[in-house]
């Protein structure tokens, strides 16, 4: 399906609008294990989500799926609740959006969020085991769209689609 897409010309700065068909995943590297940790590394050693627990980080860690996209085991303990029983939801928004960028790193990609919409539908427990799975839904370089869900006891408890902006890896 054709949509408008933006275009901005790098030497006058004209933006310029023109009819694209998206391209799906057809013009970014298969997803892998290597990106994916060789990205972990030289980008988010010091991440907030990806940090262990004793060192005062979320203890996200994602592995690569079959199909390209990424899913972290996680439980929040008590001390990360908001209301009595309930992870607090910006951790959730945390949790999402870290999914996506290591969806992102699992394909080679470095990128920012540049804009993140959640959809909160169920409280998560603190305590209860859950899944962040995360994944590349189109592109259209440097932008690029994600979705990301958490899943608990079989349930949909949120849902977050994002554009990211691709960006130069650390030096």
């Amino acid at each position: 399906m054709p949509v408008k897409v933006a275009t901005t010309d790098t030497k006058t700065g004209i933006i310029n609008m023109h009819t694209d068909t998206p391209t799906i995943l057809t013009n970014v590297a298969a997803a892998t294990e290597l990106a994916l940790r060789r990205l972990c590394e030289s980008e988010h050693s010091c991440c907030f989500a990806c940090r262990p627990k004793e060192r005062g980080g979320l203890g996200l860690s994602f592995a690569l799926m079959q199909n390209g996209s990424v899913v972290a085991d996680w439980i929040c303990s008590t001390e990360q609740q908001s209301y009595a029983n309930t992870v607090h939801g910006g951790l959730l928004a945390t949790a999402l959006d870290s999914g996506m960028v290591h969806a992102l790193f699992a394909r080679g990609i470095v990128a920012r969020t540049g804009e993140l919409s959640i959809r909160y539908r169920k409280p998560v427990l603190t305590e209860v085991p859950m899944q962040v799975k995360a994944w590349l839904h189109e592109c259209y370089p440097p932008l690029f769209r994600l979705e990301a869900e958490i899943w608990q006891s079989n349930t949909l408890c949120a849902k977050a689609h994002a554009k990211f902006m691709m960006s130069k890896p650390s030096e």
